[in-house]
């Protein structure tokens, strides 16, 4: 049985490289290659609506208690790479905002969920000024945690 091969790509206006975490068993983790001032757009977490939550991989963006963004497992933007810091001595340094008010949300079914770009749903901005070779981390979230 052929093994599928993972592509990451790089869907930040910076230049960032994966590498492994800091963070002991959490696999690999987004470095900043340049410096990223405070409050910089990063980018966005890119994925597929998803309203089963019961097949939501490692990899989602949980919007509310029934709604997660997911990643495609083999398709993986830098954005989805950024780990959590929770539990651990290091901080996060990213922040996340959801990009759509909660009525639109609310509204949104698999059905029409085509009708909005649910790749540019949830923006992913920096805390603090990053540097050089810093790993970047961003807080997941309660919904996430509760699922573990």
């Amino acid at each position: 049985m052929k093994k599928k091969t993972v592509k990451y790509y790089n869907n930040t206006f910076f230049d960032l490289k994966l590498a492994p975490s800091q963070i002991e068993n959490s696999g690999l983790g987004v470095y900043s290659c340049q410096y990223i001032p405070k409050d910089s757009f990063i980018g966005y977490y890119e994925g597929v609506w998803n309203h089963l939550m019961k097949t939501a991989s490692n990899y989602s963006y949980y919007i509310n208690y029934r709604t997660v963004i997911d990643i495609d497992p083999l398709n993986k933007p830098y954005t989805c790479m950024f780990n959590d810091a929770y539990r651990t001595d290091f901080s996060n340094n990213i922040k996340s905002e959801v990009l759509l008010d909660d009525n639109i949300i609310e509204k949104i079914s698999i059905k029409n969920s085509y009708k909005i770009d649910v790749n540019k749903v949830v923006g992913l901005y920096s805390t603090k000024d990053i540097y050089p070779g810093e790993e970047m981390f961003f807080e997941y979230g309660d919904f996430y945690w509760k699922g573990w």
